[in-house]
């Protein structure tokens, strides 16, 4: 998937300039809510990819589990 934020941004900027011109409160809300949604995808994935490789490389290092295996018992005749 190609990497967006930079639209993401813009749209975020177009908001909050948008909010700017207007004279409703309620115009004015909408579009920074708008704003923080665009600023929020356009910096979420990173931060989420970040934490997510973190989490993988922090596996990858941790000392192996050792695992106990059960062996099958042949069942007694009676």
């Amino acid at each position: 998937m190609p990497d967006r934020s930079d639209d993401y941004r813009q749209a975020a900027a177009e908001c909050v300039a948008i909010a700017r011109t207007t004279s409703d409160p309620d115009t004015r809300v909408k579009l920074l809510t708008m704003a923080q949604r665009w600023f929020n995808m356009a910096n979420g994935s990173q931060i989420n990819f970040e934490a997510i490789v973190r989490g993988f490389n922090d596996r990858q290092m941790a000392p192996p589990v050792a695992q106990q295996q059960q062996q099958i018992q042949p069942k007694k005749e009676a």
